[in-house]
């Protein structure tokens, strides 16, 4: 299965999730998701979660699950069915998805809160976001387990302040600095400074741009990233930009549009795809309310000459305008190598939604069959 190097750990687990599914899934197959399953500990915890939701799913659809005898075409339109069921349930779910449900703080799609820890430090925790809490009479310690939180830390020398972040700390004695999860960690300071360490995985890729292990000091004004493979080099914020969440704006200067869907989907309930090959790495620079993300979607198909396929709230398509052109005159499939490809070439990651325009112009989204190539009509 080929991967999208922009993709989520969650959006990858889908993937392997209904192609394993597929009664013509091959031995090959089943070894390279062995490969993937086994790359890290974010692969299991993903995988893991998408199971449950599949089970959770069961009682909801249960002629999908039980029917599984009947001719093979009925048994591929009835596991279509299914796996729309399982995409559009993570479309208005996932942001809160088992990751963060029993968190000791919690926020909804699209809501903000501020919280007053017992030591006096206070948290502006941002939306599809959750908190755990854990002080001790040695140190204070949070874990950030989703989402984006503002810490304004109240000093005391013998209880340093932690915060926890995937496979990574920030400790410090008294200051105020941004945490968000997306694609790794991202540190931000407005006060004083901080201590970033993180543990990188034995089998994460080489990069020469990160250094494994070693705890660095980020000063006021400025940000580091870390992952699985090692802490980046520290940077210059923007804190204007990094701070826009907390005033209801999402401020994105020169970055890539997959970036601005992904935080665009933390304020607003439903799935954004993306179709359109390298579309995601188009650069946007933009100021949008937060309450207002329809409207920011809106914008940013006009300003990039896109078009927008909305599904009864619960699934958002976009596609460059010339592919929309030929939708109409267009039967979708998945390819056999697991990706679709239109007449002008453009291939988006597989599993994909496949929007549609029926007879009278209405626009729907329809998914399709892995087993067979994109034709045209």
């Amino acid at each position: 299965m080929e991967q999208n190097g922009t993709q989520s750990v969650d959006d990858q687990a889908v993937q392997w999730f209904v192609l394993l599914r597929d009664e013509d899934a091959t031995a090959e197959d089943r070894r390279a998701f062995a490969h993937w399953l086994a790359f890290d500990q974010t692969h299991e915890t993903a995988w893991q979660s998408v199971e449950r939701m599949w089970g959770g799913l069961d009682a909801l659809a249960p002629e999908v699950v039980r029917q599984r005898r009947k001719p093979r075409r009925n048994s591929r339109l009835k596991r279509g069915a299914a796996v729309a069921l399982l995409l559009a349930a993570i479309g208005i779910g996932w942001q809160m998805a088992p990751t963060g449900l029993f968190a000791d703080y919690r926020t909804a799609i699209g809501e903000r809160r501020m919280i007053v820890l017992q030591d006096g430090s206070q948290v502006d925790l941002g939306a599809a976001s959750a908190l755990d809490v854990s002080f001790g009479t040695g140190e204070r310690r949070v874990r950030l387990l989703t989402g984006e939180a503002f810490f304004t830390v109240t000093k005391d020398a013998a209880r340093p302040f932690i915060v926890a972040a995937e496979n990574g700390e920030v400790k410090v004695l008294g200051t105020a600095f941004d945490v968000k999860i997306a694609d790794g960690v991202a540190v931000a300071v407005a006060h004083n400074a901080v201590q970033v360490s993180a543990q990188a995985s034995t089998q994460a890729p080489d990069r020469p741009d990160v250094v494994p292990d070693a705890p660095v000091v980020v000063r006021q004004g400025q940000i580091v990233r870390y992952d699985f493979a090692g802490i980046s080099a520290v940077g210059a914020a923007d804190l204007e930009s990094i701070q826009a969440w907390r005033h209801g704006q999402l401020v994105f200067r020169d970055v890539p549009l997959d970036t601005v869907l992904t935080e665009l989907q933390r304020y607003r309930f439903g799935r954004i795809v993306l179709i359109g090959g390298t579309l995601g790495q188009r650069r946007v620079t933009a100021v949008f309310d937060a309450a207002k993300t329809e409207q920011a979607l809106d914008t940013i198909a006009e300003s990039l000459s896109l078009r927008i396929y909305r599904a009864a709230g619960l699934l958002t398509v976009i596609i460059p305008n010339d592919s929309a052109e030929k939708l109409p005159r267009a039967t979708n499939y998945f390819s056999r190598s697991c990706r679709l490809q239109n007449r002008d070439g453009i291939a988006p990651s597989w599993p994909i939604p496949c929007p549609h325009v029926e007879d009278g112009g209405r626009p729907i989204t329809r998914w399709a069959s892995r087993a067979n190539c994109w034709t045209s009509a």
